[in-house]
């Protein structure tokens, strides 16, 4: 997958495109409804399919206090963008200066000189380089967020484009959206989150050394400090492990190790074990999908006590494999 960073470079690629255009945290199932049907018509007419995304929430520019806490880094994102199949990302910085542009000089931008009037229309729509934005029907654009999807269509008469509103995915009745599931995250209903993104949730990091603790308990574990805005109650889980594309199952725990208090972390560390594994993962990025919770985060009178937990957690979790 190609990433640009420049609309100018954007211009340059050969047509046709098809642009799918969103935030896509989590990229839950109605993000995969626009860029599936964008994948596909961009199959249909011999041209490739790409991405329009920002860097950032455009509330943390324009208003961080009410920016939403993200369901995945810029990284993770784009990962998932990579294996929904589109050919490429135009990964623009959101700033105070683009925020400000109005939305006829976003879409110039963007796109370049409209058609001129004496252009033949058909032959300017059969040749454009961008042909056809899809969108979800409250995706906004320009200054003010006063771009709406009906005025894009608009400027795609003059520019040589087509749009396409791709309407929303449902859960319960009620359309799926990122926020929905940050609730579900947060209140460790996995079950809901999951059934909205398509998948379980998961948290996509590096593995880093620990303080060996794993080692002494005859437990080896896969430590991560998760950058991930959203994580589910600290506790116990059932989770499987993808490691170098090879899945495996395995326990983790979510939490501060309040058993040992002679290092309390500031913040929740991922401590996964990895069944019928061998192998070094330092340094690997490893993504950890939970499952199902088994159990709260507890204090152990000795390390021995936690020990048997251990072990009995294990069983648990094979259970559910």
């Amino acid at each position: 997958m190609t990433v640009l960073t420049q609309p100018s470079q954007f211009r340059k690629l050969p047509g046709p495109v098809v642009l799918a255009t969103g935030f896509f945290d989590g990229l839950h199932k109605g993000h995969r409804m626009v860029l599936a049907s964008t994948i596909e018509r961009a199959r249909e007419i011999g041209g490739s399919a790409w991405v329009l995304t920002f860097d950032r929430h455009p509330l943390a520019v324009l208003a961080p206090s009410k920016c939403p806490p993200l369901l995945c880094t810029l990284e993770n994102r784009l990962h998932l963008l990579e294996n929904s199949g589109v050919d490429g990302v135009l990964l623009l910085e959101f700033s105070r200066k683009l925020a400000v542009q109005e939305p006829e000089t976003f879409i110039r931008w963007l796109c370049g000189k409209p058609r001129s009037e004496d252009e033949c229309p058909a032959r300017q729509t059969s040749t454009a380089k961008l042909s056809e934005i899809r969108c979800g029907d409250n995706w906004r654009f320009g200054r003010r967020a006063a771009g709406t999807p009906e005025l894009l269509a608009q400027f795609g008469k003059s520019y040589g484009f087509r749009v396409v509103i791709v309407p929303f995915a449902e859960y319960q009745g009620l359309e799926i959206s990122s926020t929905r599931i940050r609730y579900a995250v947060r209140e460790g209903r996995l079950e809901d989150a999951a059934a909205m993104l398509g998948r379980p949730y998961s948290v996509r990091d590096v593995v880093v050394r620990g303080r060996g603790r794993g080692q002494t308990l005859n437990v080896a574990t896969a430590n991560v400090h998760p950058r991930t805005d959203v994580l589910p109650p600290n506790g116990v889980y059932a989770v499987r492990v993808i490691v170098d594309e090879t899945s495996y199952n395995g326990v983790a725990n979510l939490g501060v190790h309040p058993t040992f208090t002679d290092v309390k972390p500031e913040n929740a560390i991922l401590e996964t074990h990895l069944l019928d594994f061998a192998g070094d993962l330092y340094g690997k990025t490893i993504e950890v999908c939970f499952l199902k919770r088994l159990r709260d985060e507890c204090v152990f009178s000795s390390a021995e006590a936690l020990t048997v937990q251990i072990a009995e957690d294990v069983r648990q979790a094979s259970r559910y494999f």
